[in-house]
């Protein structure tokens, strides 16, 4: 009896023991997987935010510190005890580059003009509870998005402010701290107004439109991609402008095409989008204008429901960051 007594002690202490351990990896895989949700919901959300303030190389910095405020603001909010990181913190990666949509692959490369995409990745080591008891201290969780930028390849009914706005303006704003002055007179004419009909644009159609936009009411704007073809009522169509109620329109955002002229002077092409904002509705002499912010990289969500996808058509590159990008994670 003494002997089956000395033996069942052992093994009583090995099968607590055992089952102290599996309570403990059960404990702590639960934990672990708690941080890894945390972490991957602060990672999304920091690579969003991120690429939200890309424009062009220049903006790189922004990016990156934005990014890295919004995952510590939520790591900090949601794990006890966290250290804020900064942007050389061992486990931390936050760097730009361009996304492939065909391809689907991401290659960083921050000196791009082409660049399009931000890729945050961040390696957390979570101490454990009771795993120590397995000579285990501590478990890695990790977790990376990437999130990409695409031009604005569809305006969807509904949308559409009448205005299409020919590509040299994105030049002349660039250089203007994104302003810009349309007119619909004489060699300096930039602007067009449109119906966004294959033929017979004309102004009862147009003035719809603005009806669309005041009261709810009127004629909803059809749909155009990037690529096609419409056309635009190049006639004596100044005093649209002034038609504009100014209280309503000043102040508001819209988004617009961006045209170039084919061979016949009252059909364009779409190349983009652009959002602006309407400074001021005036007339200068006898031309009327409209003076308006460009908001580089703007999608609205709004008016017009504009989803991503395409490619910008015969646009310059430097002019690029000004069109309207949708973003979204994409890894």
């Amino acid at each position: 009896m003494r002997d089956k007594k000395g033996i069942a002690l052992p093994f009583f202490i090995i099968i607590t023991v055992a089952i102290l351990a599996l309570a403990a990896l059960v404990i702590d895989a639960s934990y672990a997987y708690s941080v890894k949700t945390r972490i991957k919901n602060a990672v999304d959300l920091s690579c969003l935010a991120g690429i939200s303030q890309l424009t062009n190389i220049a903006s790189i910095s922004n990016v990156k510190n934005t990014s890295l405020q919004y995952l510590n603001d939520n790591l900090t909010m949601t794990i006890n005890s966290f250290n804020p990181l900064s942007l050389d913190s061992p486990g931390l990666m936050i760097e730009a580059g361009v996304y492939d949509f065909n391809a689907r692959n991401f290659t960083p490369d921050e000196q791009n003009p082409n660049l399009n995409a931000l890729r945050v990745g961040y390696s957390y080591s979570s101490m454990t509870l009771l795993a120590n008891i397995l000579m285990i201290s501590n478990i890695q969780i990790s977790d990376s998005s990437t999130s990409a930028k695409q031009v604005a390849g569809n305006l969807a009914p509904g949308g559409g402010f009448p205005l299409a706005i020919n590509k040299s303006v994105l030049s002349q704003a660039r250089f203007n701290n994104n302003n810009f002055d349309l007119t619909q007179q004489g060699e300096d004419q930039n602007s067009y107004f449109t119906s966004f009909k294959e033929d017979n644009a004309n102004a009862n159609d147009i003035k719809d439109i603005i009806d669309f936009f005041e009261e709810g009411e009127g004629l909803k704007p059809s749909g155009i991609r990037i690529g096609e073809e419409f056309q635009i009522n190049n006639g004596a169509l100044a005093s649209i402008y002034m038609d504009l109620d100014e209280v309503f329109f000043e102040g508001m955002v819209f988004i617009s095409p961006v045209v170039t002229l084919n061979n016949f002077s009252n059909m364009a092409t779409v190349e983009g989008f652009v959002g602006f904002r309407i400074r001021d509705i005036y007339m200068a002499g006898p031309d009327y204008h409209i003076a308006g912010t460009i908001i580089p990289s703007y999608i609205d969500n709004n008016w017009s429901g504009l989803t991503p996808g395409g490619r910008p058509n015969n646009i310059p590159l430097a002019d690029q960051t000004l069109l309207a990008n949708g973003i979204g994670l994409v890894e």
